[in-house]
């Protein structure tokens, strides 16, 4: 990068706002995967039109470009560029809810906007609505997780096909509005998503197409009643019967939104660290040990959480199919609403403090929980990184990637089919068992047809050893499932060049718009693509 370039950044934006010492980036490059890229800037933009004199910028100079939205991609790669010697474009600071309208239920957003910013908005200003978080915490950004094609539990939990109009820069600094957003008086850009004509707004998610600077989001009015349910399962043999039952209940309407279920070893993440004096150094957990554990903490070897959402006789009739149709499968089925809650709380704070030290981390995390059914964001998953680590998590503000916590996350998609998690269940568990880690299943109906597993591959980051096994696990486990068919939905950046194939007509297919719209490969190189 010429220094002519940085002086034409800084007349742009500002000498505070262009970041080159490398005490000033060195956070942009910390990330809990074995990787960290050299970036040689950091951008931060303001504004729509600051990032199209950006664009303009980098075009004269063939300088390449790798925008972030709040850089919390934890397990994919963080704020690192898939390739060194990127200028990252931070977005952080474009952080305005510019519009929510109550009766219409959508917000425009821009990609700083966090979820903590925009529950803290809906609920501060009466609106009615929620948004449905992920479990990656209170600070990551909303527009960069529907542009991941993230989800949530809710009934709004698939994230991008709530999406409806976005402000897209390209890499020629051409402003694109989709759908009808290109039509300066259009009524119904934030609430009919096609437009007319061509459908392009997939194009900028898991892209490097372009730079999204707006979005349109609909929000879930708040429902009249709302209760959460719980069961545990005793035996692992009682797995494919729950699919079975869970695939059933969302076919048929009687759940809205989706279910999880949660492996023992994934829970027992949530609550403790990896015991390394009683386990004596074995890897994975000893399978007594983490049965002791589990037992502790009430954790059954598989754990569901879901949600009914309506009328009270809405739910009440919805409650008497899950209950007849699960309960052949589960040990134990728990229904639970927000006066339960609350009248659980009160009556744990007039109990002797040292008699409610377990029973006050139970009642958090079924808060918690509870809240995210809710629309609450939460950093109740972020503990799950901290596993094999030398540093307690945090009270509040995690931030894995700082506190060099070691995560890689596999994601593949399955379909909801006893056989087919039985066998993804087999693949996956004596591949990483091999290895010496332990198989944290969390399977999310992503769709009433298929799970998503989100799998955490969790190591020591302090050790060297472990870092490197950590890595060749993971690379066992891709490679086992991609012979099988069991092929993520997102993946992170040391692994771009696993999935895109010069052979294969698709990524051509992308190479050409990509060479259409970004001839000079200045934004995101090698980002879900061939260049």
């Amino acid at each position: 990068m010429s220094l002519e370039a940085i002086r034409e950044f800084e007349k742009l934006l500002g000498s505070e706002r262009v970041l080159t010492q490398p005490e000033h980036l060195e956070r942009y490059t910390r990330a809990t995967i074995p990787c960290r890229r050299i970036v040689i800037a950091a951008l931060l933009p303001q504004s729509t039109e600051e990032v199209v004199g950006i664009v303009r910028i980098a075009q004269r100079h063939a300088t390449a470009l790798y925008p972030i939205s709040t850089g919390k991609n934890w397990g994919y790669g963080s704020a690192n560029p898939v390739r060194d010697h990127n200028i990252l474009v931070d977005l952080s600071l474009m952080n305005k809810i510019l519009h929510v309208d109550t009766r219409l239920a959508y917000a425009v957003i821009e990609p700083g906007v966090t979820q903590e910013q925009l529950h803290s908005y809906l609920e501060a200003t009466g609106s009615g609505l929620m948004m449905d978080p992920t479990g990656a915490g209170p600070q990551c950004s909303v527009l960069g997780n529907a542009l991941e094609r993230g989800y949530g539990i809710t009934p709004y939990g698939d994230h991008f096909a709530n999406i409806c109009g976005m402000e897209v820069v390209l890499a020629d600094g051409t402003v694109l509005r989709t759908g009808f957003g290109h039509y300066a008086q259009c009524k119904a850009t934030y609430v009919y998503r096609y437009g007319v004509g061509p459908y392009i707004d997939g194009l900028f998610t898991q892209s490097n197409l372009g730079i999204v600077t707006k979005m349109g989001l609909w929000l879930m009015p708040k429902p009249p009643y709302m209760e959460a349910f719980y069961f545990h399962v005793s035996q692992e043999s009682a797995l494919p019967d729950v699919v079975e039952s869970i695939r059933e209940l969302l076919l048929q309407g009687t759940l809205r939104s989706p279910v999880n279920l949660v492996h023992r070893d994934r829970a027992l993440t949530l609550v403790y660290q990896y015991p390394w004096k009683s386990s004596q150094g074995t890897q994975p957990l000893h399978e007594a040990v983490a049965q002791h554990m589990a037992k502790k903490a009430s954790i059954g070897i598989w754990n569901g959480i879901g949600a009914l959402y309506g009328t009270k006789g809405e739910v009440t009739a919805a409650r008497r199919v899950v209950r007849r149709t699960l309960h052949k499968h589960v040990k134990r089925l728990v229904f639970v609403n927000q006066r339960s809650v609350t009248a659980i709380k009160k009556l744990l704070s007039s109990m002797v403090p040292h008699l409610s030290t377990r029973l006050h981390a139970k009642i958090d995390t079924l808060e918690k929980s509870f809240g995210i059914l809710n629309g609450m964001p939460s950093e109740i998953s972020l503990k799950t990184p901290y596993w094999r680590s030398q540093r307690k998590p945090p009270a509040q503000n995690i931030d894995p990637a700082q506190d060099n916590c070691g995560l890689l996350w596999f994601t593949p998609v399955i379909p909801m089919l006893r056989e087919e998690i039985c066998r993804f269940v087999h693949l996956a568990r004596s591949t990483v068992h091999a290895f010496g880690f332990e198989a944290c299943f969390t399977f999310t109906a992503v769709t009433p047809r298929a799970f998503d597993c989100n799998f955490p591959i969790l190591y020591k980051k302090e050790d060297p050893l472990e870092t490197q096994r950590a890595l060749a696990c993971y690379e066992s486990l891709w490679k086992a499932c991609l012979r099988e068919g069991f092929i993520p939905y997102r993946i992170g950046i040391q692994s771009m060049d696993h999935i895109v194939d010069a052979e294969d007509p698709f990524w051509q297919t992308v190479r050409k718009l990509k060479g259409a719209l970004d001839p000079q490969g200045l934004l995101s190189p090698g980002r879900y693509s061939l260049v």
